[in-house]
């Protein structure tokens, strides 16, 4: 809409678009035929020019890869590898984006129809059009120049290593020429620069992270500038202290009293525990599937919801700032999350799924319940939605003899054990009756309707009931939390820019990886072997480093989580995954124990001999971090006996508050 197109052309895209809400999210049979129908209907599109039949043809045929419909996934399979191509030329002309001339096809068909383009094109687009002119030629600028530090990356190592040598001998004349070498190399990629972007500096405080992050956010929110974050009291500083902080926010927002106190996301029913041992392992909220708000019932007063959304617009703030910056806030939020906000955003799209469908994927399938463990409203009401879903198809089309029949037998159908996976047998009709189920919302202990405490849920008004409690949990409760959340984002550069993006992909940009994944193979091409200040440097086959990838390799996803939080101040991978963090790995000539600098994403590995040694070593560095902050030097370092503890920050959103070390 509101592009110059001709109408075959957006004949053509319309039918791409269409076959991709039909056969997107298939798994089978679904892209095959897609790829047939798509590539007839664009040869019957008459006098259609080159370019619509490609995009339709193409987009369609490229069926590698599999996604839900749900998430919006699948965007591999309808890649268009020529429209790709077109954005990335585009992308490439500096003065275009800078002076904003870039043609509207970019951003208008990047937005309407994203699976057309490659994730990667799409994050470039995103750099080049979101944040401004001189957040996109900096980027722009970095990009080139990371590839030009890269030719130089042999000299630069050579001249440090003759530089070292030249230290240890004490020959100044060396020294001399050395230096000369490493300046000249400095001056030869500073050539390539066009200028800075600015920056500021601001110091906070690890025991009132929450209240002055929101005072700096509040206050820097506006500015362009690049925020850069040092904790007082610390000495360290640079990209990995500001990630760091990003963390320590994350982190503090997940503490229950905050969130009882602010009420911001649903409860994980541990809150009574809590309450017993407020220090002990329940003092942080632990979603399975990750936190989402807490919906509000109408009868919240408006001073509590005005209170409520200003936190989530402060949310939604800091969101855009690490975004804008580079940086990823590593909140574990539930992919529902994500989904509602995309829907809210774009009300002109036909809704791919109801509240209801929401609701069937919301709480823990059966198999996930500890048969231990109480279950939540959220597994009672997923539980509700698919017996629900099955009565709706039995009853289709049948009178109203056979639907009470129907009704009949699904109330005497056995539904704790095989639904919420109880050790006991109870029917579903039972448990209604006996639990004294009503129109009652399970979290807020709301009435759904007029009178809804006095009204009996039965199987027959099911539907009814699902209808009202999602409705509450994933529209009217929460629309004011999320679209606080899109406010503060918006503050901060424009919430549609990030349109191109599913849910899934706007979970990653903004979160990190849920799931950390790496081989042997992955990490021995994206870890770099560097030298250190002695010009000592591993081989890829000598024992420590193998030693380092059998342990990364064997390690449990939380075990990864801290690893990366040491190295690189993020318990999360960014965008791009392994490949965009540039880890590097030098010998450790001063300590017995690994350091690491996480501005630079640089650590100092001892030469251990032993698969125990360098477990015991990396264990009391991960242990130590946790409570050393950013300081230069940390030593001597401190072991941590190797005992059960109660959980830590990094099983939470799989990370800890850790420094450069």
């Amino acid at each position: 809409p509101n592009h110059p197109v001709t109408p075959q052309v957006r004949a053509a895209l319309e039918v791409v678009d269409l076959l991709h809400r039909r056969y997107g999210g298939q798994q089978q049979g679904g892209p095959a035929a897609a790829a047939t129908t798509s590539s007839a209907a664009a040869s019957t599109a008459t006098g259609a020019s080159a370019s619509a039949a490609t995009t339709a043809s193409t987009a369609a045929a490229a069926t590698t890869g599999q996604g839900t419909a749900a998430a919006g996934s699948g965007c591999g399979r309808w890649e268009s590898r020529w429209l790709t191509k077109r954005l990335e030329c585009q992308l490439h002309d500096a003065l275009a984006f800078a002076g904003k001339a870039l043609p509207p096809w970019c951003t208008g068909l990047a937005r309407r129809f994203p699976f057309l383009f490659s994730l990667h094109s799409r994050r470039a687009l995103l750099d080049c059009c979101a944040f401004g002119s001189s957040h996109a030629l900096y980027r722009f600028q970095e990009v080139k120049i990371a590839h030009y530090r890269v030719k130089q990356a042999e000299k630069w190592r050579g001249a440090q290593q003759r530089l070292a040598r030249a230290r240890e001998q004490r020959d100044i004349d060396a020294i001399s020429r050395a230096s000369d070498d490493l300046d000249d190399i400095e001056r030869r990629i500073y050539s390539k620069r066009i200028g800075a972007i600015a920056s500021d500096l601001a110091r906070v405080s690890r025991e009132r992270i929450l209240d002055n992050a929101r005072r700096l956010i509040d206050y820097h929110y506006p500015s362009k500038h690049l925020l850069e974050v040092q904790f007082h009291g610390e000495d360290g500083f640079g990209s990995g202290v500001t990630q760091n902080f990003y963390e320590a926010v994350s982190v503090a927002l997940q503490l229950r009293s905050v969130s009882r106190e602010r009420r911001l996301w649903v409860t994980d029913g541990r809150d009574a525990d809590c309450d017993m041992d407020p220090d002990g392992p329940f003092k942080y909220l632990v979603n399975a599937q990750g936190l989402f708000p807490q919906p509000l019932p109408p009868s919240t007063p408006e001073e509590v919801r005005e209170e409520v959304h200003a936190h989530f617009r402060f949310i939604g703030r800091l969101f855009g700032k690490a975004c804008r910056d580079k940086f990823t806030v590593p909140l574990p939020l539930h992919p529902h999350f994500f989904l509602v906000l995309s829907r809210l955003a774009d009300d002109s799209a036909t809704p791919r799924y109801s509240n209801v469908e929401l609701l069937r994927t919301y709480g823990r399938a059966r198999e996930e319940i500890p048969a231990t463990e109480d279950w939540s409203p959220m597994d009672l009401l997923r539980a509700y939605a698919i017996v629900w879903e099955e009565v709706e198809r039995s009853v289709e089309g049948l009178g109203e003899d056979q639907r009470r029949l129907v009704f009949q037998q699904v109330r005497e159908r056995e539904f704790m054990s095989s639904m919420l996976n109880r050790t006991y047998e109870c029917t579903l009709g039972d448990f209604l009756e006996t639990s004294g189920a009503a129109f009652i919302d399970p979290l807020s202990h709301a009435p759904l309707c007029p009178a809804g405490g006095e009204r009996a849920l039965t199987v027959e008004v099911l539907g009814e009931f699902l209808c009202r409690t999602a409705g509450l949990w994933f529209d009217a409760g929460i629309s004011g939390q999320m679209e606080s959340f899109r406010a503060g984002i918006h503050d901060v550069f424009p919430f549609s820019a990030l349109q191109i993006f599913s849910p899934s992909e706007l979970d990653v940009l903004l979160c990190g990886e849920r799931r950390i994944e790496w081989d042997r193979d992955a990490l021995e091409l994206h870890i770099k072997l560097v030298s250190n200040e002695q010009g000592a440097r591993f081989c890829k086959k000598e024992a420590p480093f193998q030693l380092l990838l059998d342990e990364l390799v064997d390690m449990p996803n939380v075990d990864r989580a801290r690893f990366l939080d040491f190295v690189t101040a993020c318990p999360r991978l960014p965008p791009g995954g392994l490949a965009s963090l540039s880890i590097e790995v030098a010998p450790e000539s001063r300590s017995r124990y690994p350091r690491t600098r996480t501005c630079s994403n640089l650590m100092w590995l001892p030469a251990y001999s032993s698969r125990g040694e360098l477990r015991e070593g990396l264990r009391a560095a991960l242990a130590n971090a946790t409570e050393g902050g950013f300081h230069e030097y940390n030593e001597p370092v401190v072991v941590r006996p190797q005992h059960a503890e109660a959980p830590s920050t990094a099983s939470l959103l799989a990370g800890n508050p850790s420094g450069a070390r």
